[in-house]
């Protein structure tokens, strides 16, 4: 690859995400990896859970903000943090504020659920609705960049933030190293480019597969395509998978280290929802779920030992009584 291409698509050092796990660990919980008799039964694998949904702030966006504030503050004074998300991103934003003891400002359009908007304010956090799409709300937080000085972390397409997701992949490799296939969802790809990029650099034979919503599928176009697709809007209920357009560095990664991606229905969706919370007892939000959806509805080419990811937990009850 040459310095140029380098330099615009950085890349995924392992030796890194090592080092990045060290620093930010003891702000984080080191989420269960378990195994399910129900899941392995009905698929005929071996299925094991990452919780990611167990993760601070129910999700594992912490991660990717924590790495990236704590290097920004090995570099210089920092005012503030500034972001914008559909909700989990704002919630790592915030909770790093709150430990490493900064002011955030977080933009979330109409349509988040108040879950994660009252999660981003008991952190301490200032939260402003603006605009009814992820990337109407992104726009709006650099404007508010400018004005208040705060640093920008944008929610994927950082190679810190994607480093720090990255760390969900050491721990699935520590708690079983013989893990075959890596299933996680899409959005931005934050977390598929950096959970890629670390395991096929530890056990390059392990297939990483992703999952979107149609209607939510910018990452799934873009990989068939050869090329970046965005979408004019987002018409999934999945709001945690709401970038109506990947980045360049997570796609770059994606297209290297990830085997395929799939799509599954909202539809199907809210099954698996319903399923992991009755036969597993565990709370998942859409953007989490759409990879158990796969997983039933036989999308995924599973191996032997099939780890599936569960990205975040942060789903309005308000919402979970629409579709009960």
């Amino acid at each position: 690859m040459s310095r140029e291409a380098t330099l615009l698509y950085p890349e995924i050092e392992l030796n890194e995400v090592t080092k990045v796990h060290k620093i930010i660990k003891e702000y984080l919980v080191w989420t269960p990896l378990i195994s399910t008799a129900t899941f392995t039964e009905l698929i005929g694998s071996n299925i094991f859970f990452k919780l990611e949904n167990f993760q601070k702030t129910g999700s594992f966006k912490p991660r990717g903000a924590l790495n990236k504030t704590l290097k920004l503050l090995r570099q210089k004074k920092i005012k503030g943090l500034v972001a914008a998300s559909g909700g989990n991103h704002a919630q790592g934003v915030a909770y790093s504020a709150q430990k490493l003891g900064l002011k955030a400002k977080l933009v979330m359009f109409n349509g988040v659920p108040d879950c994660k908007i009252d999660a981003c304010k008991s952190y301490g956090a200032e939260v402003i609705i603006h605009g009814n799409d992820l990337q109407e709300a992104l726009d709006y937080s650099f404007e508010l960049q400018k004005e208040t000085g705060y640093e920008h972390l944008h929610a994927f397409n950082d190679i810190d933030i994607v480093a720090g997701q990255g760390t969900v992949a050491l721990e699935i490799y520590k708690d079983l190293p013989e893990v075959d296939t890596i299933v996680c969802s899409i959005g931005g790809g934050g977390l598929v480019s950096g959970v890629g990029a670390v395991i096929k650099q530890i056990k390059p034979s392990v297939k990483v597969f992703g999952i979107e919503t149609i209607g939510a599928d910018s990452m799934y176009q873009s990989f068939k395509a050869g090329k970046i697709i965005p979408l004019p809007k987002i018409t999934s209920f999945a709001e945690g998978l709401s970038a109506c357009r990947v980045g360049d560095i997570t796609f770059n990664l994606t297209k290297k280290y990830v085997d395929d991606i799939f799509t599954v229905s909202d539809e199907k969706t809210k099954d698996a929802i319903l399923m992991l919370l009755e036969r597993q007892k565990l709370l998942v939000e859409p953007s989490a779920a759409c990879t158990v959806a796969a997983l039933l509805e036989r999308k995924i080419p599973v191996g032997k030992n099939t780890v599936v990811i569960l990205s975040g937990g942060n789903l309005d009850l308000d919402r979970l009584k629409t579709f009960l």
